[in-house]
């Protein structure tokens, strides 16, 4: 079946054929497959080309069938580096905020906001429990984001508890620089902000993103778009766009060598326009990223209870971790079916944690592997571990963190243990190819960690 790919001047187009309609209007067939059904109910309807299949969804015309990829979204090219996965351009959707029928996980870390569901290469309706790919981040539900504007350039997380600076710094700064600009803000009454650590800039992630399309951060805080002048002096520009260019400092120090040099010291980032974590140099003369200033008691450390059982607690997330992986590593759908299938010291609820659940458990004073291994062991130093969040960059790929080095093809640690990025969920493994402008490993097969409520 060929997909809508956009509406232009007026013109639904469908396939190869185009239908006339009001400007971006969806044909009758789509809205009359929708008349008598609920939003997200799977439909579909014949075209003259074929039958076309997808979910109901509101449009200015009323409830229509519109197809599971949806129209008019420009295709991003896979993150912040050029997609060079040798898959076909996956469908581009507008994520929900969350689903009505997800369970919820008593957590004190900000939910991911991801409230659409997703097979290995599209949207798809939620699935229930028993079926394939069930147990993704769209069913779980834990701390729902709550942000207070103060009217004075600054934003409340009630959840964390931490106050944000709301505003976009426009101009890229190394990374002294830019812990410096913290030191000396003055914003809202306060004196005592600071350069964020990684998991409190991860905090307010919102995965709901798509590169292109709509940034990784709520609608509660400004982030625009670089100007071309950016990618002047980027290493990677051949492979770059503007509209992946959010990286944005934490304070958080890689503990190994950056790109395996020994003495190069790095800090993570996250990307608030493309949603990955990676690190970059942080000399005084290296490239300039954006940053975020932040103020507030620390949040984001662990504190780590061993029940002799096979578990671990975090009183700090309020989350129970299972200890050590199975030793096997699986496709998406694969560790998905795990987590849920799994009986361990007496519980039955386990899951696949998302990303931000996942990354809240890295020791960024390790690296191999980036965790505290009193408690959480890992079968494979260099394994890296599927979450249960999509990627909106490109939805045939599921996000995973490194706690093991961060790889290139050819075994370079380009990104650090404890950075996030994605792999296709499914496909043979290894695989002999490369995404993005580090030629990032194609893994495939990823490990599991599983995790419940109960810290």
């Amino acid at each position: 079946m060929q997909r809508i790919i956009g509406a232009v001047f007026g013109l639904l187009v469908v396939g190869t054929l185009a239908f006339a309609q009001p400007s971006g209007a969806p044909p009758p067939e789509a809205v009359a497959a929708c008349a008598q059904a609920s939003e997200g109910a799977a439909c579909g309807f014949i075209a003259p080309h074929s039958r076309v299949e997808g979910l109901c969804r509101r449009t200015p015309q009323g409830s229509a069938c519109v197809p599971a990829g949806g129209p008019g979204r420009r295709p991003p090219t896979g993150g912040d580096e050029q997609d060079r996965s040798p898959r076909s351009p996956p469908p581009w959707v507008d994520i929900a905020a969350r689903d009505a029928s997800a369970q919820p996980v008593a957590s004190r870390i900000p939910d991911t906001g991801q409230g659409s569901c997703f097979s290995d290469n599209d949207l798809i309706p939620c699935p229930r429990p028993g079926q394939r790919w069930y147990g993704q981040d769209a069913q779980y539900e834990g701390a729902r984001p709550s942000y207070r504007d103060h009217g004075d350039g600054t934003v409340s997380d009630e959840v964390t508890g931490l106050m944000w600076q709301q505003a976009h710094n426009v101009r890229r700064l190394s990374w002294p620089a830019a812990r410096a600009a913290c030191d000396g803000l003055r914003l809202g009454g306060h004196d005592d902000w600071r350069l964020p650590s990684i998991k409190e800039l991860f905090s307010i992630a919102d995965f709901r993103g798509a590169a292109g399309d709509r940034p990784y951060l709520p609608d509660a805080f400004e982030i625009r778009e670089p100007d071309a002048g950016v990618l002047e002096n980027d290493p990677f520009r051949a492979s770059h766009r503007t509209d992946m260019m959010g990286q944005t400092w934490s304070a958080t120090i890689y503990s190994g060598d950056h790109w395996d040099r020994p003495g190069v010291k790095a800090a993570f980032f996250v990307n608030f326009l493309d949603g990955r974590i990676k690190s970059a140099p942080i000399a005084e003369r290296a490239q300039g990223l954006f940053y975020r200033c932040v103020r507030g008691a620390a949040w984001g450390g662990n504190d780590f209870v061993d029940h002799g059982d096979g578990t671990a607690s975090d009183r700090e997330s309020g989350l129970m971790w299972q200890q050590a992986d199975d030793g096997r590593s699986r496709d998406w759908e694969g560790a998905l079916a795990y987590c849920e299938s799994l009986d361990l010291a007496g519980h039955d609820d386990w899951r696949l944690p998302n990303v931000k659940e996942l990354q809240h458990i890295v020791d960024y004073r390790r690296h191999d592997p980036a965790l505290d291994e009193r408690f959480l062991r890992q079968s494979n130093r260099h394994a890296w571990f599927w979450s249960s969040t999509t990627l909106g960059d490109n939805v045939r790929q599921a996000t995973y963190v490194c706690f093991g080095r961060c790889t290139s093809i050819d075994g370079i640690d380009v990104h650090g243990a404890g950075a996030q990025r994605s792999d296709p969920k499914s496909g043979n493994t290894p695989h002999p190819g490369s995404q993005g402008g580090q030629q990032d490993e194609i893994r495939g097969h990823n490990y599991a960690r599983c995790v419940r409520s109960g810290g």
